[in-house]
């Protein structure tokens, strides 16, 4: 739900804005979102640009895969679709370093107090949920932040 917001924003204001993305998978409900993770941040081993290619599809095609047994031939098929190199993916998806940066993404979300997803800080203050769903309202309390910043 959230995807299509950032997408948007990430397109009207460029390089203006900074965008982090954290992860905090939720097992339960969602089983595979530590696999969905692990396949972005395997992807971005290969490159920034193909952590948010990954990222994209993983979003994009969510209904596909989030009631599947085993994801992980869907998520290779994207790897293999963005330009990875299939092998290494496939054993950066289950190593150590990526398994190392979730669990490191989940205990900095929880320290900041983060009780679900989306959920997201702008200049350290987190926003309402409200606020953030909706393009509309999303943009002006970006515009707001840059106009403050910018009289500062």
């Amino acid at each position: 739900m959230f995807h299509p917001v950032l997408k948007q924003m990430h397109q009207e204001f460029g390089d203006k804005i900074l965008i982090t993305f954290r992860n905090y998978p939720l097992v339960p409900p969602h089983n595979n979102a530590v696999p969905a993770a692990s396949a972005a941040e395997a992807a971005g081993l290969q490159g920034k640009a193909k952590f948010w290619e990954m990222h994209a599809l993983i979003y994009e095609s969510q209904d596909k895969w989030k009631n599947l047994p085993d994801v992980r031939p869907l998520f290779e098929s994207y790897a293999q679709q963005i330009g990875l190199d299939v092998e290494r993916f496939k054993r950066d998806m289950s190593g150590e370093p990526v398994a190392q940066r979730i669990f490191l993404d989940g205990k900095r979300g929880r320290s900041l107090g983060v009780r679900g997803t989306p959920t997201v800080f702008l200049n350290g203050r987190e926003l309402p949920f409200e606020s953030i769903i909706v393009a509309e309202k999303l943009r002006v309390v970006i515009e707001k932040e840059l106009s403050d910043t910018a009289a500062r």
